[in-house]
Formats: C-alpha cells, structure tokens, sequence
C-alpha cells in the first residue's frame, strides 16, 4: 500500500481522540435472555466467485431482516468458509460484499444450527492480502510528472519532513488536480498538524476523485472519529473495508466508532481482527479492547489486555491511565 509509514503514523496520532486521559465509561450492557428453547444456533456458510473458486478476505454481514440492521459481520477465510457462532432465533439477512459486487441471502434461524452457500458475479479477488482491490482505475489516468512529485512527497513524508512533502504535494496536484493519492496524503499530514477541518476536506476531495480510493475513506474514517462522528465513521469504514478487506487499520478505527457507539461485541471482533493482521508491536490495541470488555463487565479478560499493554509500553504515553484502569478493573473484579 502506498506511504505505509505515513498510515501507520497517522494511526498512532489518531488513537488521541480516544483519549483515555478522560477515564472509560462504564456502560450497562443490554442483554436480553432468550427464552425457552431459543438458544442461539451457529450460522455457516461459504462464498463461490462465478467460476466456483472461493473467495477469500470477502466480508459477510447477518442483517436483521426487519430492521436492515447488521448485527455482525465476518470476514471469509481462505476456502472462503464464514461462521457466525451465536445467532438467535429469528429472519436475517446475509450480506455478501466482494470489492463492488454484492449478494444476499435470507435466512431463518432456529435453535438448530444452518448453513448456506452463496455465489458472487465475480471471477477474481484478491488473495495474497496486499490490498490491490484499493488500486483502482482512476490511478492509472494520473500523468507520469504527477506521480514522480507524489513519490518524493511520500519519500519526504517518512523522513519526517512534512514541509518538503507539501510542496511537492501541491506540485503534483497542479499536474493533475483529480489526483487521489496526493489529496489523501495531504490530509494525513494535516491530521498530523492537528488541522482536522483541511483534513476532512482534503479527504473528502480524494473521495469525489476516486471513489475506490479505500485508503481514502480508512482515514476519512479515522478523522470522523476524532469527531466522534461514529455514524458518519462506521459508513466510511464500511466501504474502506469492502476495497481493502486485509487493511488492519480499518479494523481497528472500526472498532473506536462501534465503541463510541456502544456495540461493544461488534467492536472486539473488529479489534481482534486488527490485531491478527497489525504489526506485532502496536499495542495500542489492547488498551481499546480492554475498554470494551470493561464496559461489557469482563473485568478478568480487561486485566489480561491491560497487562499485556504495560509489559509491550512500561514507559509508554498512556502508561498511567492504563494502571489506573487496571487497578479499577482488579476493583471491580473483587466485588463480584
């Protein structure tokens, strides 16, 4: 993907908006027991391209029927298998989405375990997880000059020297003014300079010039986060996800907006998807599930990734209110 370092910069500095200096709230969890003879039922299923070859990385979303509401949502395999391990009784949707193909299927569940096969019109997908459903056709117009002052603005942008990197940003945009990847460079580096409004408006540009640009929409994302715009980020991501299946970033900005909307056992899937695909050393992660588990109550699995955060940052900027909330969580834990 294109100016790694600059992404994995930005979503450093974004994780701010979180800002566990504020504490965590404790939310109630809403959980209402089934009744008898309703206990949730697995859901499997697996996911055939036109010419029988199965999909992977493609993302299924179980949707209530009555609502449209997504409830969950996986990510498929290598044989293109998919499970949903706890679904309750009732109609649902499920919602297939290969880059910009989509199918459904309904269902209905009962307390016995179902299962389903579904077929996408499409031949191809990508299947080495380097994320090539997000170079789309629109970057291939861009004029050669352009793309050299883009590769000396994003050399420019890892050597630390956001300055130099705007100036060759700009020229590249004079070249070629419907240029996606300038326009989302540019609004990381604003993000990076706290100018969240030119940000957005930046991202937004490289949306309108390319609207399969997913790294766009990953960070356009991000920054509504920051907003805690988590509506507005959820449907960003959404569509950063379906062209970027195996991004972690997108996982992990995923699950901050489905925290901020208080869906927590959406979010540590998410954030579990993060972390299987994120560097080995990002341990900001842990801290965001740690918040999530403690507003579902799951003080011990809280202290585990809260333990975990501290051995990977004893001098990290976040090492304090991560004590503190390990402290809390022991506190809680020992009142059960």
């Amino acid at each position: 993907m294109f100016y790694r370092r600059a992404a994995l910069a930005l979503v450093l500095i974004l994780t701010s908006y979180y800002s566990l200096a504020q504490g965590y709230p404790l939310y109630q969890r809403q959980m209402q027991s089934p009744g008898p003879g309703s206990e949730p039922a697995s859901l499997s299923g697996n996911v055939l391209s036109a010419d029988n070859k199965p999909l992977k990385d493609v993302r299924v979303e179980l949707r209530e029927s009555s609502s449209g509401i997504a409830v969950a949502s996986v990510y498929t395999n290598v044989s293109g298998d998919f499970e949903f391990p706890r679904v309750p009784k009732g109609i649902y949707e499920v919602v297939v989405i290969a880059g910009l193909e989509e199918s459904r299927e309904r269902i209905e569940m009962t307390n016995v375990p179902g299962s389903m096969s579904i077929r996408m019109a499409v031949r191809t997908t990508a299947t080495d997880g380097n994320d090539r459903n997000s170079i789309s056709v629109a970057q291939y117009k861009v004029p050669g000059k352009a793309r050299e002052e883009f590769k000396k603005a994003n050399k420019l942008s890892q050597e630390q020297k956001p300055e130099e990197a705007q100036k060759h940003l700009e020229s590249a945009l004079a070249i070629y003014p419907a240029y996606a990847d300038a326009f989302t460079l540019r609004g990381i580096l604003k993000l990076e300079a706290h100018d969240l409004t030119g940000a957005l408006a930046d991202l937004q540009k490289a949306i309108e010039a390319d609207g399969n640009h997913a790294l766009a929409y990953i960070v356009m994302g991000a920054a509504q986060n920051m907003e805690s715009r988590f509506d507005d980020a959820i449907r960003s991501l959404e569509r950063g996800q379906t062209l970027a299946p195996a991004s972690w970033q997108a996982c992990f900005e995923m699950g901050k907006a489905l925290v901020g909307k208080a869906r927590y056992e959406q979010a540590l899937a998410q954030l579990d998807r993060a972390q299987a695909l994120a560097p080995k050393d990002y341990s900001v992660i842990h801290l965001v599930k740690a918040h999530a588990m403690l507003s579902l109550n799951h003080y011990s699995d809280a202290m585990t990734e809260l333990q975990v955060y501290l051995a990977k940052e004893p001098n990290g900027p976040n090492r304090e209110q991560a004590q503190k909330m390990l402290d809390k969580a022991r506190t809680f834990a020992a009142r059960k």
